[in-house]
């Protein structure tokens, strides 16, 4: 019967550990994970016809059409995509206003 609960209570331990290193390691990364997001809403947010972007596969284009959800880009082919807004990683040159 001791065994037992030895056993159980060791598992107990181990659970509680394994929790307070998981609350740690949330906290821990939670404000970087926080400011991806704000930057990653800012920059979709401002996205303006004109302005030349890399998307996250590498591909570079200009921006040529702006909408809620897609962005067309032309490419150095001067083929027009439609491809999403969100796919977008960075801007690399502003539009000329």
């Amino acid at each position: 019967m001791i065994m037992w609960q030895n056993i159980l209570a060791s598992s107990i331990v181990m659970i509680v550990f394994l929790g307070a290193m998981a609350l740690v390691y949330y906290l821990l990364n939670y404000k970087g994970v926080k400011a991806q997001k704000d930057h990653y809403r800012k920059l979709h947010q401002e996205l303006a016809v004109g302005q030349q972007v890399v998307f996250l596969n590498g591909i570079y284009g200009t921006l040529t059409r702006v909408g809620d959800e897609t962005v067309d880009v032309k490419v150095k082919s001067n083929a027009v995509m439609e491809v999403s807004r969100f796919a977008i990683t960075e801007v690399v040159t502003k539009a000329a206003n």
